[in-house]
């Protein structure tokens, strides 16, 4: 993957969407990436981040399925 392929292109039809969603799996490979034991305080986090992450995707998919 280059640098340019992080960028949306200007032919999605939704740039937010793919943004959230990148955001998305980002959070969800740093998940997998700490697999082993975590302090209960740092899980926590960054499942909230998660969480806060995966509202917003469905938030935007269903406004956009609104328009």
């Amino acid at each position: 993957m280059t640098d340019d392929d992080d960028i949306p292109r200007t032919e999605r039809k939704n740039v937010l969407l793919r943004l959230l969603i990148d955001d998305m799996l980002e959070q969800v490979r740093d998940l997998q990436k700490y697999a082993g034991p975590w302090p209960a305080d740092e899980r926590a986090s960054a499942e909230a981040a998660l969480e806060r992450i995966m509202v917003q995707v469905r938030q935007e998919a269903l406004r956009r399925g609104d328009a």
